[in-house]
């Protein structure tokens, strides 16, 4: 791709589809004859073509005057820059929620209050955040009175377009499907305690799980769950499997069955009270289920990945 094949993808993905074809002529046509004037006067066409989208400026802000689209709500001086600060700054709001939930549930609160406890903190945070870093910006755009947006991050230059990136291979479909997954995993491993298949004579309800999982096995199979859902998603923001993804995920999924398999072969997994109020005559079976299903998946998940991995490479 060329600068202007990327200076025109990276205008147009801020414009509705149904605009793109006139856009996109209309812009090839103008930045072409702006980089043939410069030739002509005697100019590199290379450097010709730099200078022209150097001075176009950034396609974000390019892209909302071709689109009619103003950048309002700080202002359109500063609003690209409020924005892509908050969208970074919002993901911090996620740590001090996950915090609570955890320390929460080693203090021995219900897992649903937990939950509810590290929502709030996680929204207390990011409402702090989006409240302070707007009244900042506000107090820029009013008292600062910078000429433009060059005064506040530098001139625009075609260095910050986009990098080029090869075609994605990972869709976001497939990526919500195995965040979804790992997540009910989570879930599953989280609530299993507190539902109602069997209670005691006490009334207390019975988990599936042996309870002496709690908090340290659990805890380490939380861990490798939450391990994978970020490999997930670094996956799709890569668009693809690499080798060295693929060796991390192989590296989750060992870890996983093999936490699976040693609890199972010292009678760990399965809580024994289960059951013996279900019924059953020993828990062999049930272990040896969960111990096939996890390897069978864990197999298939470490071998399909380094297939597309190894797939990839070659292309």
């Amino acid at each position: 791709m060329t600068l202007t094949d990327r200076y025109v993808a990276a205008t147009l993905r801020r414009v509705p589809a149904s605009q793109h074809a006139d856009l996109e002529q209309e812009l090839r046509t103008s930045v072409a004859a702006a980089v043939e004037a410069k030739v002509e006067a005697g100019a590199d066409p290379a450097r010709a073509e730099t200078d022209v989208l150097n001075d176009l400026g950034d396609p974000d802000r390019l892209a909302a005057d071709l689109a009619g689209r103003p950048l309002y709500l700080i202002g359109p001086t500063l609003y690209l820059d409020w924005l892509r600060l908050l969208k970074t700054l919002l993901w911090v709001s996620l740590i001090p929620g996950a915090i609570v939930l955890v320390t929460d549930l080693v203090d021995g609160a219900t897992v649903g209050s937990a939950i509810w406890s590290g929502i709030w903190t996680t929204a207390s945070v990011a409402l702090q955040i989006a409240f302070w870093t707007t009244l900042v910006f506000v107090v820029l755009e009013r008292y600062g009175s910078p000429r433009s947006q060059d005064d506040l991050t530098g001139p625009w230059t075609v260095d910050r377009l986009p990098a080029e990136r090869a075609p994605r291979e990972i869709s976001l479909v497939d990526t919500v499907v195995s965040v979804g997954l790992l997540v009910l995993v989570a879930a599953a491993l989280l609530l299993q305690p507190s539902i109602a298949w069997f209670r005691g004579a006490d009334g207390d309800v019975i988990p599936v799980l042996h309870p002496d999982l709690w908090p340290l096995w659990t805890g380490a199979l939380l861990a490798i769950v939450a391990a994978e859902i970020v490999l997930m998603i670094v996956t799709y923001v890569r668009g693809r499997w690499t080798v060295g993804l693929a060796a991390v995920n192989t590296v989750t999924g060992v870890l996983f069955a093999g936490a699976i398999v040693w609890l199972a072969s010292t009678d760990r997994l399965v809580n024994p009270a289960f059951l013996e109020a279900s019924g059953a005559d020993s828990l062999a079976w049930l272990s040896n289920a969960i111990v096939a299903v996890t390897l069978v998946i864990a197999a298939w998940d470490v071998v399909d990945v380094w297939v597309k991995a190894l797939r990839g490479r070659r292309a």
